[in-house]
C-alpha cells in the first residue's frame, strides 16, 4: 500500500511539473488522460508485486489504458481534441495489452496472429496518415537519402583497390 501511495505522490507530482515548466495549464479538459493513466499503472503493479502467469490478464486492460493515456493527453494538449491522423493507436493499445499477456502470461503462440495483425493494421494507417502531411514528405526525404546512401556505399565495396 506504501509503493502505491508513492508511486500517486509521483505521479501528481510530475503533473505539477509540467504545467509549471512547460506551460501546461491545470485544468481538467487537458489533464483528464491521467485519470486513464492511474488505473493503467494500477494493473501493472498490481501484477508485478506477485508475478504469476495466471495473473497476467491484468496486463491486457493495463496496456490498453497505458496506450490510451499518453495518446489522449498528446490529443488534448497539443491537438485540441483531433485525432484524425492518431486513430491508428487505438488498435495499439490491445496489441500492446495482448502483447504482455504473451510475455508474461506463458508465451502462447496462438497470441502472436491478433497481436501482428492489430499491429500491422496500425502501422499501415499510420503510414497513410502521415504520409499525408509534412511528415509524409520528411520521411520520404529520409527513405531517399538512406537508399542512396546504400547505393553509394554498394558501389564503393565493388571497386577493386
Amino acid at each position: 500500500m506504501r509503493q502505491i501511495g508513492g508511486y500517486l505522490l509521483i505521479g501528481i507530482g510530475a503533473i505539477f511539473v509540467l504545467t509549471t515548466y512547460l506551460g501546461i495549464p491545470l485544468a481538467i479538459d487537458k489533464l483528464w488522460p491521467a485519470f486513464l493513466l492511474i488505473p493503467a499503472i494500477g494493473f501493472h503493479l498490481f501484477f508485478f508485486m506477485d508475478p504469476k502467469p495466471h495473473r497476467a490478464g491484468l496486463l491486457v486492460p493495463g496496456g490498453i489504458l497505458l496506450v490510451y493515456a499518453p495518446l489522449f493527453f498528446f490529443s488534448a494538449v497539443f491537438a485540441d481534441g483531433d485525432m484524425s491522423h492518431t486513430w491508428p493507436f487505438f488498435l495499439l493499445g490491445p496489441a500492446l495489452g495482448l502483447f504482455e499477456l504473451y510475455v508474461f502470461g506463458g508465451r502462447r503462440a496462438a497470441l502472436l496472429i491478433p497481436i501482428a495483425i492489430l499491429t500491422i493494421v496500425a502501422i499501415v494507417f499510420l503510414m497513410a496518415n502521415f504520409l499525408s502531411t509534412q511528415i509524409g514528405g520528411t520521411i520520404g526525404l529520409l527513405l531517399i537519402l538512406v537508399g542512396g546512401f546504400l547505393l553509394t556505399k554498394k558501389k564503393q565495396d565493388q571497386q577493386p583497390f
